[in-house]
């Protein structure tokens, strides 16, 4: 699949005019982070029992 030029060009100013500093990075850091949290959460709800 190739995307257009005019798509890409919307893509970047999209991440580029966002709020969030490198955000085209940072979705991918909080992901890993929620992941994170999540497997020490699911580990302390399991050794409970």
């Amino acid at each position: 699949m190739t995307q257009t030029v005019a798509a890409m060009e919307a893509y970047n100013a999209y991440w580029a005019n966002s709020f969030i500093p490198s955000a085209e990075i940072m979705w991918m850091v909080l992901i890993l982070v929620l992941a994170v949290i999540a497997l020490w959460q699911a580990r302390t709800f399991v050794s409970k029992f």
